[in-house]
């Protein structure tokens, strides 16, 4: 299946590089489109009705940009594109229920870490009820959830993200964002990483084996020269100072 995903991509953006490389590994072909701005929005509809995706997957994390991917969403339906259009993040996982009510121009939202979810709601777009962890607007019109997909704990099953052909400089030097986790230990009552994560089963904070972090940042280095690794887990620290301090030499060892 040809897929679309589309969000901000002045940096590498991780969450769309995670998605790409399972639906790669599933045996799809998906590419990424940067959205940065509602001036973008034409374009944007030129360059997936160009591809003619069977799928659209919308990064919506952040409140300020919604109305823009609800635009874009629109301007795709108006312009003649009939697949599927789903919806992710955080934004897009909150607010489900108003979405696919309020906005006729989207199918789906796929609510939690994405990878699993996307690659079964690719492979099953005439029954989106059979897929874990979404929601959706039947025939009969109302939005229904399915049952939720649980938070993975073994994140080193997952292929390493798609990387770009060219990596955006610091000071000069080739910068690559990465992780070494997903989620958090914190339980702050007003923090939305601690929220998304509690909306689906199993553990909200889970680590990556240094072993698995040292390998993808070696091949990084030696193979595609990056110098500078920018770290973009929820919480790199762990709550002991004493158990940080273990977790960060065992990485510098296994480097």
């Amino acid at each position: 299946m040809k897929v679309c995903l589309v969000g901000p991509e002045i940096e590498e953006n991780l969450g769309l590089r995670y998605l790409h490389s399972s639906l790669c590994k599933a045996g799809h072909h998906p590419g990424i489109i940067p959205f940065e701005w509602s001036r973008m929005i034409p374009l944007v509809t030129d360059q997936i009705l160009e591809v003619a995706p069977d799928l659209v997957g919308l990064s919506m994390v952040f409140t300020g940009r919604a109305r823009e991917f609800v635009a874009l969403a629109e301007s795709l339906r108006n312009a003649g594109y009939r697949g599927h259009i789903t919806a992710g993040g955080h934004f897009a996982s909150f607010h489900a229920g108003s979405l696919l009510r309020d906005v006729p121009a989207i199918d789906s939202v796929v609510h939690g870490e994405g990878e699993e979810t996307l690659v079964d709601l690719v492979e099953n777009l005439h029954d989106p009820g059979s897929v874990r962890g979404v929601s959706f607007r039947p025939r009969t019109g109302s939005v229904m959830t399915t049952v939720p997909r649980p938070n993975p704990d073994d994140l080193d099953s997952r292929p390493w993200p798609t990387r770009p052909d060219r990596f955006p400089e610091y000071l000069g030097q080739p910068i690559a964002n990465i992780l070494s986790s997903r989620g958090c230990h914190a339980n702050c009552h007003f923090c939305s990483i601690n929220a998304w994560y509690r909306q689906n089963p199993g553990r909200r904070f889970r680590q990556r084996c240094v072993e698995t972090v040292a390998a993808e940042m070696a091949w990084l280095y030696h193979r595609r020269g990056v110098r500078i690794f920018n770290f973009h887990d929820d919480n790199f620290l762990l709550p002991g100072a004493a158990d940080s301090l273990q977790r960060i030499r065992a990485l510098r060892d296994c480097l």
